[in-house]
């Protein structure tokens, strides 16, 4: 049974929760496992607003988005819901639509929690308007292009929402001759979808092939490549893709680990269990013989899944229950026992959750890893990675301890872990739009160059998309 909006609307007010919080959340669960790219939101909106009501408010809309003043979230998906479902609506002049598009591209990739969700969705909505489409593709493009840019994954993995060509087009470009690492791991991403829906020719899928296929070889790729490329291969068309699926079952022989994400599937499985059990032991009300049949198959996703896509909407899904506050406090519980032990792939796994189920109380577990001594590079990197969307804030003393600590050790070392560890760092400043310490990155010299022009980009952001990017 199909739930109506207006029911999921009565739900936030009896659990007092923010206006659209579970709206959102259902509009991007259901954008990511729709049968078929469509403009109009699977979690239907009430359809009995009369034309000329309709056209007026898009106009009112339209106003708003093209002046300087704030866009909220709330408005963004009320103007891409009303133009979803009146697809003819005409909008004058036509350059509108390129604008719409590009400021609604650059508020989302700057955006997080809800805001990030109302205009995800009125992204996509954007993506597969038969008008609009080509608008949404050009600013991806056009963004994925930019070598300064900051937000290369997210901005090429977006074009798998459109069906129009020019998407599958844009995206094969990226995977081929990307921009960089995080352009072409985007692109990878964008790909499973693409195949799903089937958007991409015969020709297309035959120069895909080998591409990824060399990727999934590769060791050196950018963070989980390998096993998302050993997953595209396993969906690849059977006839087009035998003579590779040799070369993964003899990967898998020689290294399963390796194409499980980093994890044996037994330890996963009891690692799985174990989460279960104490996040239910933990959770409020529960009677102590409850069993959440639905909760482990969640938290496999949410840590094992090879697509990235899937781990993150897993994990904001469970963000969105009453699980949250004991499922964080258990992560936090699991890495510190996993980082003690020396088990890093397991520790980068529970990293990743916590950066979007985990709550204030957790952010100070992050803030160590980002700047504790002896750790794993990798473990350093994924902390300071996750520290721009964990819950709460960090204060001044908090950003000067990691940035010194990042730039002293680039001094000392020249190492290439530290520099991609102050591009992080940099990029949670940006998210909680601190720009003290960003003008105080851009203007250090000590500090390599990397991180100063991702701080000066920052700074160049249009006031009113950062503003409006907040709400």
């Amino acid at each position: 049974m199909r739930v109506p909006h207006l029911a999921v609307r009565r739900y936030e007010q009896l659990l007092d929760l923010p206006d659209g919080h579970l709206v959102a959340l259902l509009d991007t669960i259901y954008r990511y496992f729709a049968p078929v790219v469509s403009a109009t939101p699977l979690l239907t909106r009430d359809a009995d607003t009369r034309n000329g009501e309709r056209a007026s408010r898009i106009e009112q809309l339209l106003e708003i988005v093209l002046s300087d003043g704030i866009v909220t979230g709330a408005e963004w998906d009320d103007l891409t819901a009303h133009l979803a479902v009146a697809p003819r609506q005409v909008i004058t002049p036509h350059s509108a639509w390129n604008r719409m598009a590009e400021r609604l591209l650059a508020e989302m990739i700057i955006s997080d929690g809800l805001a990030w969700m109302q205009r995800h969705e009125a992204f996509n909505r954007l993506l597969a308007h038969p008008v609009g489409q080509q608008a949404a593709v050009a600013a991806c493009a056009a963004l994925a292009a930019d070598r300064a840019g900051q937000a290369f994954v997210e901005t090429v993995c977006a074009l798998d929402g459109s069906a129009h060509p020019d998407a599958s087009r844009h995206l094969l470009a990226q995977l081929t001759s990307p921009t960089n690492d995080r352009a072409q791991y985007g692109a990878l991403l964008g790909c499973i979808r693409k195949l799903r829906y089937g958007h991409f020719t015969r020709p297309q899928i035959l120069k895909l092939v080998p591409v990824v296929h060399e990727l999934m070889l590769d060791p050196t790729t950018y963070e989980r490549t390998q096993p998302l490329a050993a997953e595209l291969l396993r969906r690849l068309p059977s006839d087009i893709s035998a003579r590779y699926r040799t070369h993964l079952r003899r990967a898998v022989t020689r290294d399963p680990i390796a194409l499980h994400g980093g994890h044996p599937a037994q330890a996963a499985g009891v690692l799985v269990a174990r989460i279960a059990g104490a996040t239910l032991a933990r959770t409020p009300g529960e009677a102590p013989t409850f069993t959440d049949r639905l909760l482990p198959v969640l938290l496999d996703e949410m840590l094992f899944s090879p697509v990235f896509d899937v781990r993150l909407y897993a994990a904001m899904l469970l963000a969105g229950t009453p699980y949250r506050q004991p499922l964080a406090a258990t992560l936090a519980a699991e890495l510190a026992t996993s980082v003690s032990g020396g088990r890093v792939e397991e520790a980068l796994t529970l990293i990743e959750a916590l950066r979007i189920v985990g709550t204030p109380e957790q952010r100070p577990v992050i803030e160590r890893l980002t700047t504790a001594t002896g750790l794993a590079p990798a473990i350093t990197l994924a902390a300071t990675q996750a520290i721009g969307h964990i819950g709460g804030r960090s204060g001044d003393h908090y950003w000067t301890r990691a940035i010194e600590h990042h730039a002293g050790g680039w001094r000392q070392r020249r190492n290439s872990t530290h520099v991609t560890a102050l591009l992080g760092l940099v990029y949670a400043l940006g998210i909680a739009r601190n720009e003290r310490m960003l003008h105080r990155v851009r203007h250090d010299a000590t500090i390599p160059p990397e991180p100063r022009a991702a701080a000066s980009w920052w700074l160049n952001v249009p006031r009113r998309i950062l503003d409006s990017a907040l709400w």
